[in-house]
């Protein structure tokens, strides 16, 4: 089969709040999603699913990522894509066009790690049989985001969502479903910590915080040399009057270039006590160093279920390949400073550090073979560091790619979309078929064709 025009692809990556939709792709480069659709359904009277609230129960089919509601989600699915097929219409295209067009629609879904096997043969039933869709294929949303940062072979992904937390490693590509862990507190727990903080605030209030500019946290170096740690500084205010005197420009020029100077700068968030944002209503509001505050619970709960994770995983070389590689996603990630202060906490948590006395006796034994010229190119080469067999060593984050701009500047927090983007490019991009489901092999085993080509 020829390879799919990239302007029929179909990728969704439902949410349990959103969905994130995206029909066709560029040649140029990539795009964040195009569409946001929320993630709630409605059901009637009689049992029935529809669009319209209209007094009807909504429902939400996912709820941190887990589908608690199987028939609500194939409604949601179905739903977007009509809705796509009827703006397609729309546009005058002829019957026979539309029916071409129709059958050559490439669909790619970003599934979670506790979608179970049935749930997952009864989507791959759904696309083919009420859907009508010829070509479909499954990306696990961790492994999207391993191939989103140029393939990484070995990592673990922390992804955040509202009521609970996922940490699921990846070794030699593949996602260790069975060492897949959720934490049972997510974003909303900064939201109880503020409430706690600010007890007279709504939790609208409290959320327009969370999501604000103003709201992050701040690194040790910050936290020392900001002004609420109520450090001991120098005062701004007081004039050198003896520089002043002894000065050969006319002291009022002085004076004028010093206010200048103090008009102009302007003081970080981190050295305001109080700062000032916007509500959803537009409204000002002000707050105080809280807004440094509520993320300590999430983060330490997020390091202990890290580190009993990786703690199961007894390849030593690819374990410390996974410390090296943590991928944090979420919209909670997108708080400053969040995810180098849980890099900070499970480094606290988890580095193994050569003691100081072995480093000092290291050190000096190599000093002292080092004077003779003879032993010092043999000595440098091993003992200059020293290879614990301990893991992990070394803790860091992932490298982000920088050659996306629009994904740079909207940032990484829906990395997984990314992922299934560049999937989506090289499964349907050319006449290879084994990386996705087709109408013969679907015609031939059914639903369980997908365990055949599933990532």
């Amino acid at each position: 089969m020829a390879p799919f025009r990239q302007d029929s692809y179909f990728i969704i990556y439902p949410g349990s709040q959103h969905g994130l939709v995206q029909f066709g792709m560029r040649e140029e480069t990539l795009y964040p999603a195009q569409l946001q659709i929320p993630s709630t359904v409605y059901r009637t009277t009689e049992g029935k699913f529809t669009a319209k609230e209209d007094g009807n129960q909504p429902v939400k089919p996912l709820q941190d990522g887990k589908i608690m509601d199987l028939d609500a989600f194939l409604f949601y699915i179905k739903l977007v894509y009509r809705s796509y097929l009827a703006q397609r219409s729309r546009f005058g295209a002829s019957p026979e066009v539309f029916d071409m067009e129709l059958s050559n629609i490439p669909m790619l879904m970003l599934s979670h790690p506790s979608w179970t096997h049935f749930q997952l043969e009864a989507i791959t039933q759904f696309v083919f049989e009420q859907l009508q869709i010829n070509n479909f294929m499954f990306l696990p949303s961790n492994l999207a985001c391993s191939y989103a940062l140029g393939s990484l072979q070995n990592c673990v992904v922390i992804d955040i969502h509202a009521k609970g937390t996922d940490v699921t490693p990846i070794l030699d590509y593949i996602q260790l479903t069975h060492l897949y862990t959720k934490v049972k507190n997510g974003g909303d727990l900064i939201n109880e910590e503020l409430a706690k903080l600010l007890p007279q605030w709504t939790p609208e209030q409290i959320e327009d915080l969370k999501r604000s500019p103003i709201f992050e946290i701040l690194s040790e170096d910050v936290k020392k040399t900001s002004a609420l740690n109520f450090q001991p500084e120098e005062d701004e205010g007081t004039l050198d009057v003896a520089a002043l005197i002894t000065s050969d420009r006319d002291p009022r020029e002085i004076l004028e270039e010093r206010e200048k100077d103090k008009a102009g700068q302007q003081e970080s968030n981190s050295e305001l006590e109080t700062n000032v944002f916007e509500d959803r209503h537009g409204k000002q509001t002000m707050v105080g160093k809280q807004r440094f505050k509520g993320c300590e619970s999430l983060i330490a709960e997020i390091s202990k279920a890290v580190g009993r994770v990786l703690s199961q995983i007894d390849d030593f070389h690819k374990l410390r390949a996974i410390w090296e590689n943590i991928v944090i996603i979420g919209g909670t990630t997108s708080i400053t400073g969040l995810k180098e202060a849980l890099i900070q906490r499970l480094m606290e948590d988890h580095l193994v550090e050569e003691p100081d006395a072995e480093k000092a006796s290291r050190e000096q034994e190599h000093l002292v073979q080092a004077t003779n010229k003879k032993k010092a190119k043999a000595a440098s080469s091993f003992l200059s560091t020293v290879d614990y067999v301990q893991i992990p060593t070394v803790i860091r984050l992932a490298k982000y790619p920088d050659y996306f701009p629009e994904w740079k500047k909207h940032g990484y927090s829906e990395l997984p979309f990314l992922g299934a983007q560049i999937v989506a490019k090289q499964g349907f991009g050319h006449a290879n078929e084994s990386f996705y489901i087709t109408r013969e092999r679907y015609e031939k085993k059914g639903p369980s064709s997908i365990w055949d080509v599933t990532f």
